[in-house]
């Protein structure tokens, strides 16, 4: 912001000249209306000296003040305008930053659910597989012991019917001793059979 040449001599003019008239018609101003040439002259004298130091002195430093605060203020925005944008630009990276980070979460909280669902099977697979090899076991050791009890059996009941023949050869019956041999020995089996086979 330059000030121009006539706006400063006007304030010049404004600042000494008119005191200047003003005291030289002090008969009511008729100075003003009819000026003398020797009152304009040393006023234009007057005008151009303080024209000129005002021109040395004072215009140029305060127009050097106004240049350089001017300058200081379109600095100031520039400055402003570009920590606005990188504020912006900052907070666009924080927000993509964040949005990956929910993204990350999201799959690894899936990924966890995945296998946390993968072991549970494998879990159960792996019981049920114990479980069908456990009655696999069972059932074999129970026809064997099954087997074991039959064949135990047989051979009690053919001991059994060694001694009723023995016993049967080895007397002389008469029916009543018949009948009593034959009841002995199923009384007998059903004995055996109630106890069960022998322990192994």
């Amino acid at each position: 912001m330059r000030l121009s040449r006539t706006a400063a001599a006007g304030i010049a003019l404004a600042a000494v000249g008119v005191p200047v008239l003003a005291s030289e018609g002090g008969g009511g101003g008729s100075a003003l209306i009819t000026p003398e040439v020797g009152t304009f002259f040393w006023t234009m004298i007057t005008f151009l000296v303080l024209v000129v130091l005002l021109g040395r002195v004072a215009w140029k430093p305060l127009l050097g003040a106004l240049d350089e605060r001017e300058t200081s203020i379109r600095e100031s925005i520039e400055n402003a305008r570009k920590d606005r944008e990188d504020a912006e630009g900052l907070l666009k990276e924080h927000r993509e930053l964040l949005d990956q980070a929910r993204r990350e979460r999201a799959e690894a909280v899936a990924a966890g659910q995945r296998d946390a669902e993968k072991l549970k099977g494998d879990i159960l697979e792996e019981a049920r597989n114990q479980r069908a090899r456990l009655l696999e076991q069972t059932e074999a050791q129970i026809q064997a012991g099954m087997r074991q009890a039959r064949a135990e059996l047989r051979t009690v009941a053919v001991d059994l019917a060694i001694q009723a023949a023995e016993k049967l050869i080895s007397k002389n019956l008469d029916e009543p001793t018949q009948r009593q041999l034959i009841e002995d020995y199923l009384a007998d089996l059903e004995k055996n059979e109630e106890a069960g086979p022998p322990p192994s």
